[in-house]
């Protein structure tokens, strides 16, 4: 069903997102990386706090980036809200829904206003290849498990000629690059516990499912996004592949130059 696989993909853009980041702040200072997703940021925060506010929360203090003398006792260097939702089970999983909303939401504009000469070159593809998307249904074998594993390489091959063939020199093409990334990187709310975040995967996913039981216009629209749901997953999963490649030489030359032990 294309509804239990959509909430399979989005709990692994989540994991992948989060785990990009935290490659990323082992290769650089956590305030240059929340500087570089700073559109993210804003749109997750801001997301979750006002979840936190419509279910009869408390604000006490919130900052999108640490002072310099906060710093030491923000290990991370991420942003810090002191917010508290109401509703106790409850609530935590609502701010976190709205919060995904808000950066799935940000992604569609972004895709609609830009992304058209991106996503329609990383679906087609060239001419002789085939379009690509992922399954819209979960594995019930092994052959389909290994299958869709397999379907990751065509996947991040498709993503390197796509960023690769695409025209950097039209605006719209950077800027989209850009915005998905930083978006999708966030997309999991800024230091926020993991149990109500997957609760809000979970709910969304149901209250979506339900929605497209009732009206089939919206099972037409999962249908148009599932290429946008692709590309998503496709550019983290590279910037992950990437990110870990990088973090290695890091550590090859660090073990090399006699600056880290192996």
């Amino acid at each position: 069903m294309i509804y239990a696989a959509f909430t399979f993909w989005v709990i692994l853009i989540l994991f992948t997102g989060i785990g990009v980041y935290r490659l990323w702040t082992k290769l650089a200072k956590a305030s240059w990386v929340n500087w570089a997703l700073l559109p993210g940021t804003v749109i997750s925060e801001m997301g979750y706090i006002f979840g936190c506010l419509i279910t009869g929360g408390e604000i006490r203090r919130a900052k999108l980036m640490p002072s310099q003398s906060s710093h030491s006792s923000n290990r991370d260097g991420e942003p810090t809200a002191e917010v508290s939702a109401g509703l106790k089970h409850v609530g935590p999983i609502l701010a976190a829904m709205v919060s995904i909303v808000a950066c799935g939401t940000a992604i569609v504009i972004a895709h609609t206003l830009l992304g058209e000469p991106v996503i329609e070159r990383f679906i087609l593809g060239k001419s002789i290849l085939p379009s690509i998307h992922l399954p819209k249904e979960l594995p019930t074998s092994w052959e389909s498990l290994w299958q869709i594993v397999s379907q990751q390489v065509a996947l991040l091959k498709r993503m390197c000629e796509t960023w690769g063939s695409v025209r950097w020199l039209n605006w719209r093409v950077p800027l989209f690059v850009y915005l998905s990334l930083c978006l999708g990187i966030r997309l999991f709310p800024v230091r926020r516990p993991i149990r109500p975040t997957l609760g809000a995967v979970i709910t969304l996913a149901g209250v979506i499912a339900l929605i497209g039981l009732l009206s089939k216009r919206f099972t037409g629209l999962m249908e148009d996004l599932w290429p946008l749901l692709t590309y998503i997953w496709a550019s983290l999963l590279l910037l992950l592949v990437l990110t870990l490649v990088l973090l290695g030489l890091v550590r090859l030359i660090r073990i090399l130059l006699g600056r880290d032990s192996a």
